[in-house]
């Protein structure tokens, strides 16, 4: 296993669950977007002393970051990211026939508080059931998703609505004539959808942050 790569991979998902542009996240610890960029590419490995910055400053947990185990963030976020001011997000029904999102008689299956800093007013989410994410995405976290944002790019994650299945969260990647509906864990497999045959409803919307500290 490339363990600089599972590292860089890591910084990547907490940056985006940040919602933070590589050249931001880099400003804040002092170094270059294309010092970030490599870390996340793989190509090179945070020196020690800069791990240990990143995890104070963004608040992450080293053994998240280190080896892939436990939450992204440590239990004291939203002390760090946000003080006082929170935000009140509605948690959608993951599974299920039909779409609740625009119904207007809808209602969330749950609401939570979370800090704002951190979810940018994306004040929509899911509860993901199962571990088909494992180990980016574990079972029991909370995604919000941007349901302004259905343009599909290569290796994000988005929140679906597939037939006979009800929402999931997936990666999705882009071939010449289809799209790969991906599952970061090894033991579930993954599966194509010509573009032809893609449902204009199947993206959700893009997830721009995930709260595994619950």
């Amino acid at each position: 296993m490339d363990h600089n790569n599972e590292i860089g991979k890591r910084l990547k998902l907490a940056r985006e669950a940040l919602d933070l542009t590589q050249e931001e996240f880099g400003k804040e610890i002092g170094k270059s977007l294309n010092t970030v960029n490599s870390w996340e590419a793989g190509k090179t490995r945070p020196p020690d002393h800069f791990m240990k910055v990143i995890e104070k400053i963004y608040n992450i947990s080293p053994k998240w970051l280190r080896r892939g185990q436990g939450d992204m963030f440590l239990p004291d976020i939203s002390g760090l990211m946000g003080g006082s001011d929170m935000l009140e997000i509605n948690i959608w029904e993951l599974a299920g026939a039909g779409n609740p999102l625009v119904s207007v008689d809808a209602e969330p299956i749950e609401r939570v508080t979370l800090p704002s800093k951190m979810v940018h007013n994306y004040t929509n989410g899911f509860k993901v059931e199962g571990d088909s994410m494992y180990p980016t995405i574990v079972n029991g976290a909370y995604v919000g998703f941007d349901p302004n944002d259905k343009k599909v790019v290569s290796n994000g994650i988005y929140c679906l609505h597939l037939p006979y299945e009800g929402y999931v969260v997936k990666r999705l990647e882009i071939k010449p004539n289809e799209i790969i509906i991906k599952s970061d864990n090894r033991m579930v497999d993954d599966y194509p959808i010509p573009l032809d045959d893609m449902n204009q409803n199947l993206v959700v919307g893009r997830v721009r942050w995930i709260f595994q500290n619950v």
